[in-house]
């Protein structure tokens, strides 16, 4: 099936300075955005990530936002709210809490230790 829409302007003689401006990008930014960087260059994200030449850079690239925006939400640097719903595109979750009462006398003397042992 053919891809739609326009070709990039990027050609293939053009690729290693696209990918040094790449590489660039990130060392000079704190929190580096991708959509930010492509919108920047007339490229779209998803032209970055199915090229295997920009695979290790969108890696640091994720590694260096995902530490600089736990780092900066951790000392007040940056809104909170917004680093979450960043770290969360990225694919970080919530951890869901359970809390289950359970009657200890509907358990086991056996179910009762393993609870006991586990801490649960």
């Amino acid at each position: 099936m053919a891809k739609v829409g326009r070709p990039p302007k990027i050609s293939e003689i053009d690729m290693p300075e696209l990918v040094r401006k790449f590489s660039d990008y990130i060392d000079e930014n704190d929190i580096p955005i991708i959509q930010g960087f492509c919108w920047r260059n007339g490229i779209s994200k998803n032209y970055l990530y199915d090229r295997q030449e920009f695979s290790e850079l969108l890696k640091k690239a994720i590694a260096k936002k995902e530490e600089a925006l736990e780092l900066k939400a951790l000392a007040g640097e940056v809104n909170s709210t917004m680093a979450i719903f960043s770290l969360k595109q990225l694919g970080w979750k919530d951890k869901e809490a359970k809390i289950v009462f359970v009657d200890p006398k509907t358990l086991t003397d056996k179910e009762l230790k393993e609870m006991i042992d586990n801490g649960s």
